[in-house]
């Protein structure tokens, strides 16, 4: 019973401590081949829709968006951790995945290069979990027809 008491009494101390160390995680998106605009916060029906990213994109001309895992822990500044679980949804119809450019041994981001496949808007969606806390961001992508090169 005693041994059962001071086993307890040792989980919630070792609970209290990752709680007040890691007050919170999230995920930092950003392009390559893009550039993604703030995140605006948008409600429907009075709740709240995943961050919505906006930005413009060539048909046929490649990008990369990345997720860092990101732990802020109180008092002190964000700083890269590695998530539990993280994935990039999309339209493969508008969108063609291609391979990453480079692997990369960084395990706190997780990237997708696609190539535009179809003019329009189009929705990417990043769900990731990061220290139990789970997030859902959108990328609103507007493909444009592809410029013609000079002569």
């Amino acid at each position: 019973m005693k041994t059962t008491r001071t086993l307890a009494a040792l989980l919630i101390v070792l609970t209290t401590a990752t709680a007040v160390w890691a007050s919170g995680a999230t995920f930092a998106l950003r392009g390559a081949g893009i550039t993604l605009g703030e995140p605006k916060e948008l409600h429907e029906d009075g709740k709240p829709l995943p961050p919505r990213y906006f930005a413009k994109a060539e048909l046929g001309k490649p990008f990369t968006l990345f997720a860092q895992g990101m732990i802020m822990p109180r008092g002190a500044k964000a700083s890269p951790g590695e998530p539990e679980a993280g994935e990039w949804h999309f339209d493969a119809k508008k969108f063609k995945r291609l391979d990453p450019v480079k692997k990369s041994a960084d395990k706190t981001t997780i990237a997708v290069r696609l190539e535009p496949a179809a003019v329009g808007v189009s929705r990417i969606r990043f769900t990731g979990k990061i220290l139990g806390y789970e997030h859902t961001f959108d990328v609103m992508v507007e493909v444009t027809p592809a410029k013609a090169s000079a002569p």
